[in-house]
């Protein structure tokens, strides 16, 4: 999972290297749409998995438990456009641990692994990575929703290799109107986080006051006794 996330980042000397010693965070929120490498032509045969058995999606199963993952929200990554919102029942969560599972998704996750659902261009239709106006809106809307307020840094400049192997069509390229657009609620959490700042220097400030009056007020009349004759 480390390499094939690694695998769409930039590839530049300046990201790679990261000599400010960034946190991760701070380095991938800086990254636009053109800074991420979607697809790689090597796939272009390739069929993706959408589901298994049952489920609408792809049940996962590991030593601590089971979890399903929702291929359709990564076709973009696998060369197919998202062009509008996904349906529900397609990105149903599953989820149970290791010998808490009064479901039994376990056996049901290993008995869907015996019939593979695949889908490839004729299901899909031709590859091209974009994604279009009425997926991002509700990518926005599930933001707000969830109430992500990203802050927005550029730690430095990124210098792109090349265009994306497919184009980006309807995309949102300027990371200004991508980010503000996609949290609409960014701008009350920011203005409240500033209006605690505030607070709190106003705060330290008046402690500071008070503290210099009442060192003053300690050691000034001593210090004019001692040099009193």
């Amino acid at each position: 999972m480390y390499k094939w996330f690694i695998s769409h980042l930039p590839q530049t000397v300046a990201f790679k290297e990261n000599k400010g010693c960034l946190r991760w965070s701070t380095r991938l929120m800086s990254l636009t749409n053109d800074d991420i490498s979607w697809y790689d032509r090597a796939y272009d045969t390739v069929q993706i998995i959408d589901s298994c058995g049952e489920f609408s999606n792809v049940p996962l199963l590991g030593t601590c438990g089971g979890i399903s993952y929702n291929p359709i929200l990564a076709r973009r990554q696998l060369g197919f456009p998202l062009k509008d919102k996904p349906n529900n029942i397609l990105l149903e969560g599953v989820f149970f641990q290791e010998g808490k599972d009064p479901q039994g998704l376990k056996a049901r996750m290993v008995r869907a692994w015996r019939k593979i659902h695949k889908k490839g261009r004729s299901e899909l239709g031709p590859k091209n990575c974009i994604a279009l106006e009425p997926y991002t809106t509700w990518v926005r809307k599930r933001a707000s929703e969830y109430l992500m307020p990203y802050e927005y840094p550029r730690p430095t400049p990124l210098v792109v290799v090349g265009p994306s192997t497919l184009p980006n069509q309807g995309v949102i390229d300027d990371p200004d109107d991508a980010w503000t657009s996609l949290l609409p609620q960014s701008s009350k959490f920011w203005k409240r986080r500033c209006d605690r700042l505030a607070k709190e220097k106003a705060d330290m400030e008046a402690a500071y006051e008070r503290e210099v009056k009442r060192l003053r007020a300690a050691y000034l009349p001593a210090s004019r006794a001692s040099r009193d004759p």
